[in-house]
């Protein structure tokens, strides 16, 4: 009788713990964090950083937080560990043992010797289970000087959601602070201690922010600040490292000279110089708030064969510098964040190179990676932030936004064996538009369609390009006896190539899409004789909010009609407006309505 009653009171304990971890959303819950920063007279600063974080699942503690990663630069920086232990869900504290802190090299500075005095504190905590929770303390102190000013960001939610969170800046009492909260209603209280001026921000009941697909990263909840007065009093010092005077050396020099003697025009120059960089030069992904934001030299970044985005954005201006070219290195900010009374470089989102070529035509390069277009068509939304010592004020550009746009149209036969010959209209528009690549090669249409043979370019400038080509392919069907399956062609790159098939149940954040893009393929297809059409009729129009859709499949003789259109309207679309979204979406992605089935009956 005591064995059951003993069951029965271990059943009952497991029952009521399950309830209530159930009641708590998400893997873990955030019980308490406080994030403090304080700017010393001195110049110097801390971060303390502390955290109670209750374990709900297994993946918890075995993939999510398991382990503290705090990246810093012994050079410049001191960890401290105020605390570290976790509470047992029977109450029991847990202390981490000294072998749970190790140092180790940042994995993104493996291969990059300039960095390879960045260190983290890997902190392996211990006692985990179901229902225990973490407990860590820890200050950075950082000397004066390592950042351009006192300046930070800081992500209000996490991915499992927050009871409260408190964000401290301490400054002395005759600075003023400088902040942008964004996408959340909240200020700070603030109170004069000690000579300190305290802006303290409060957050309580926060839910997790969404990982799914389409999520807008700029639409979370977050804070910048700076004790700077405004963005000038922190750029002119960031512009003021030597790397912005563009330093070259005698081998930077005979690269730029063999390039520019080996092209014939000034496109073909600057794309050559942008693949040296972006495929011989080794990318180094350390982001610039563990390196102080502080650039190494482009003759330094030259030598070590290696930099990071921001190094090499300076290493590619200087070379199309040399080539005279009018290269200078940009920031992209995005509009949302972009403040000029508030000095935080965190603003900084991404790099980029400006570029001059032909008749003052101006291109936006990377300098980590190849591009097919000009990066200006999809930096719309953002601020380019001119980086460059020489001006007295700062410079920023917008580029416009311009509709990306695929129109395939084509006059098809089909012959008894399978094979498809006609010709096909490509217009491609925007970010879709291979300007680059069509510039150096226009044989690249070929890939617009399977079956491609000879290619006419009739118009290619950096908004749009169009073509007509030749298409004789063969197999084009696949045959099941007396059946033959035919996809309708469609571009690679439009809406099919998004990757994302349906909104999660439950899902409440918007929907972002990458951007406002319009599809048309018509085609007329000729069948040999006795050849049936056996997919059924199709007359479809959905027009609503977000956009519209029109697909339509019929045969009129020996010729089969297939028209698929969509042009979305909104890149944005918000709960209340998912199932106008599903109403063109599923239609779009239904397979079904992408093939063309035939029967002979002969």
């Amino acid at each position: 009788m005591k064995t059951i009653s003993t069951y029965l009171s271990f059943f009952v304990f497991l029952l009521v713990f399950q309830i209530t971890i159930s009641a708590e959303e998400g893997d873990a819950v955030y019980k308490k964090i406080i994030h403090e920063y304080t700017l010393n007279p001195d110049g110097s600063s801390e971060y303390r950083e502390y955290k109670e974080i209750k374990l709900l699942s297994y993946i918890s503690f075995n993939r999510m937080y398991g382990e503290t990663f705090i990246i810093f630069d012994p050079a410049y920086q001191e960890l401290e560990i105020n605390e570290a232990y976790t509470i047992m869900a029977d109450g029991q504290r847990v202390e981490v043992p000294d072998n749970a802190f190790n140092e180790v090299l940042p994995r993104a500075a493996s291969h990059a010797p300039a960095y390879n005095r960045l260190r983290e504190m890997v902190v392996t905590h211990t006692g985990l289970e179901l229902g225990a929770t973490i407990y860590l303390d820890y200050t950075l102190k950082t000397q004066a000087g390592f950042m351009p000013a006192f300046m930070g960001e800081e992500f209000i939610k996490d991915i499992v959601p927050i009871d409260e969170k408190q964000l401290i800046i301490r400054i002395p009492a005759d600075k003023e602070l400088q902040y942008k909260v964004l996408n959340i209603r909240t200020a700070p209280e603030v109170s004069l201690e000690k000579g300190m001026n305290i802006y303290t921000f409060t957050f309580r009941g926060l839910s997790a922010y969404t990982r799914e697909w389409g999520t807008d990263h700029e639409l979370l909840p977050r804070l910048f600040f700076s004790a700077a007065k405004d963005l000038e009093r922190v750029y002119f010092p960031f512009v003021s490292q030597p790397a912005f005077t563009y330093p070259a050396n005698p081998e930077m020099e005979m690269a730029v000279k063999k390039i520019t003697e080996e092209k014939k025009d000034d496109l073909q120059v600057a794309l050559a110089l942008q693949k040296l960089v972006s495929s011989d030069i080794a990318t180094w992904n350390i982001s610039p708030k563990y390196t102080g934001f502080k650039c190494r030299t482009p003759v330094e970044v030259w030598n070590s064969n290696g930099g990071t985005a921001m190094e090499k954005t300076v290493l590619l201006a200087t070379l199309l510098q040399k080539a005279r070219l009018s290269g200078v290195p940009v920031a992209v900010i995005p509009e949302k964040y972009y403040e000029r009374k508030v000095g935080s470089l965190h603003m900084i989102q991404d790099f980029a190179v400006q570029a001059k070529v032909g008749m003052g035509e101006r291109l936006y390069l990377s300098a980590t990676h190849s591009q097919d277009q000009n990066m200006s068509f999809s930096l719309a939304g953002n601020k380019l932030l001119v980086l460059d010592g020489a001006i007295e004020s700062l410079r920023t550009f917008e580029p416009a936004p311009v509709p990306a746009e695929i129109i395939y149209h084509g006059d098809f036969s089909i012959d008894t064996d399978g094979k498809i010959t006609g010709n096909l209209y490509v217009k491609l528009s925007g970010t879709l538009n291979p300007y680059f690549k069509l510039s150096l090669d226009s044989t690249y249409a070929k890939r617009f369609a399977a079956g491609a043979k000879d290619v006419r370019l009739i118009k290619l400038s950096p908004d749009e390009s169009i073509s007509n080509l030749e298409i004789d392919k063969e197999n084009a069907f696949e045959q099941y006896g007396d059946y033959f399956f035919l996809n309708i062609l469609s571009s690679q790159s439009g809406i099919s190539s998004w990757g994302f098939t349906y909104i999660e149940t439950g899902r409440k954040d918007p929907i972002k899409l990458p951007e406002l893009i319009r599809e048309q393929y018509h085609y007329m297809i000729t069948l040999p004789d006795g050849y049936e059409l056996i997919s059924p009729a199709v007359d479809i129009t959905v027009d609503n909010a977000i956009g519209k859709l029109i697909i339509s499949l019929r045969k009129e003789g020996n010729t089969v009609y297939s028209t698929r259109e969509i042009e979305l309207k909104r890149d944005l679309i918000q709960f209340n407006e998912f199932a106008a979204f599903n109403e063109l979406w599923q239609t779009w992605m239904n397979p079904h309505l992408k093939e063309i089935i035939l029967k002979n009956n002969e």
